[in-house]
């Protein structure tokens, strides 16, 4: 309601995974053209939501013409001027540079955006209200625009903080609560970085949550044959509840080629006699007709804005505990050349640090998919398991 009573003030909505970013905006989009059939609206997204953001618009019956779905590039290309411009997940617009996918880096051919540096700024131009999700714990690779540079052209732009927590739904009849999980790997991840203070944080979550040892507690984690324990816990939960949508996820530590997702006899996580591949595309994977499609793992492109049911998430060698006790991202270990930086560049530690929060970033997206559970495997990465439990106070 404030924002649609403040047209001309421009907002940035913060909030953490599972908060009700997307939500808001398709509720925002559907007032706006109810009230007034006049006014052109954008809505922005990335490339992996953009059909199934279609198929919401059309399951309300939001068939409006003034009513435009685009990723940041197209609707650059397209140029076009726009009443209200909605951006969701805004922490991954691009900005110019070397690890940036060619495609996005063609709209600064344009005459109109060629001093700009990132998607951001035409963006503000082509919009007379600009609306922006966001999240500074989701911005993933070297790509996304930096945090500096987001609060430096949002600075005039009115901020709003969604707080409750919607995705995760904890176990009935337990004390602790969504918030006290999302606290907790905040804690777990970040509480040497200095970024919690950006965040909607608690430090007194209650910790009970990361210790409690049975079948039916949200979190939980296995200490050996990390694909096979997890492939058995979705498994028997769908036995129970076959509606599920339920996966195995991953950090980037297994090689992969794009070609690959073509040949479903091309493997890349191997344990014993269990073989699985990387997800077959980045685009709409949860709906793909694969037949191999729930034994796939997937990656942080694949699920980034996804909700599943039940996730296992295999923690891999990029992110270390150094010799100061801290966690670090481990450059050959992560096997996306797209997320780092040159081995020049790494000499400096603020790049080093900016690695380590990419990485970071990505382990925090994969750890807040689940709605009903997650369980975690580490993926030759004992250190990261034991630090977890002096961390988080956990005793087996």
């Amino acid at each position: 309601e404030e924002i649609l009573d403040n047209s001309h003030k421009n907002y940035v909505i913060n909030g953490d995974a599972g908060t009700g970013k997307t939500v808001l905006l398709t509720h925002l989009v559907s007032k706006y053209l109810m009230e007034s059939q006049k006014k052109k609206i954008a809505v922005i997204v990335q490339p992996n939501w953009e059909k199934t953001a279609m198929d919401i618009f059309k399951v309300f019956g939001i068939h409006s013409s003034n009513l435009t779905i685009s990723t940041s590039t197209k609707f650059i290309t397209q140029g076009e001027k726009y009443d209200i411009i909605i951006v969701d997940e805004s922490h991954k617009l691009s900005r110019k540079g070397s690890k940036q996918h060619p495609s996005f880096d063609k709209i600064y051919k344009n005459e109109q955006f060629s001093d700009c540096v990132n998607h951001l700024e035409p963006i503000k131009r082509l919009g007379n209200q600009i609306i922006l999700m966001y999240d500074v714990l989701q911005a993933i690779r070297p790509a996304n625009i930096p945090r500096e540079k987001f609060q430096e052209l949002t600075s005039s732009f009115e901020k709003r903080y969604l707080t409750t927590q919607f995705r995760i739904q904890a176990s009935r009849g337990k004390k602790y609560t969504s918030d006290d999980y999302v606290n907790g790997i905040k804690y777990l991840l970040y509480k040497d970085t200095g970024l919690l203070k950006y965040t909607n944080f608690d430090e007194n979550f209650d910790r009970s949550l990361f210790r409690e040892d049975d079948i039916d507690a949200y979190f939980g984690y296995f200490e050996e044959k990390p694909l096979k324990n997890m492939i058995n816990w979705l498994e028997e939960d769908k036995n129970y509840n076959p509606e599920h949508i339920n996966r195995v996820l991953s950090g980037l530590v297994e090689d992969w080629k794009q070609t690959d997702g073509k040949d479903d006899s091309i493997h890349h996580f191997f344990e014993d006699d269990i073989s699985r591949r990387w997800n077959s595309t980045q685009e709409n994977w949860i709906n793909i007709n694969d037949a191999d499609a729930e034994e796939q793992i997937g990656s942080v492109f694949a699920v980034q804005g996804i909700d599943l049911n039940k996730v296992g998430v295999m923690i891999g060698p990029d992110i270390q505990v150094n010799t100061d006790g801290m966690l670090e991202a481990v450059p050959d270990s992560h096997i996306n050349t797209n997320n780092k930086f040159s081995v020049e560049e790494m000499k400096d530690p603020d790049n080093q640090f900016e690695f380590t929060l990419y990485i970071l970033n990505q382990y925090y997206v994969l750890l807040t998919r689940g709605i009903d559970g997650i369980r975690l495997g580490f993926w030759e990465n004992e250190a990261f398991r034991k630090y977890m439990e002096d961390t988080l106070n956990i005793k087996k």
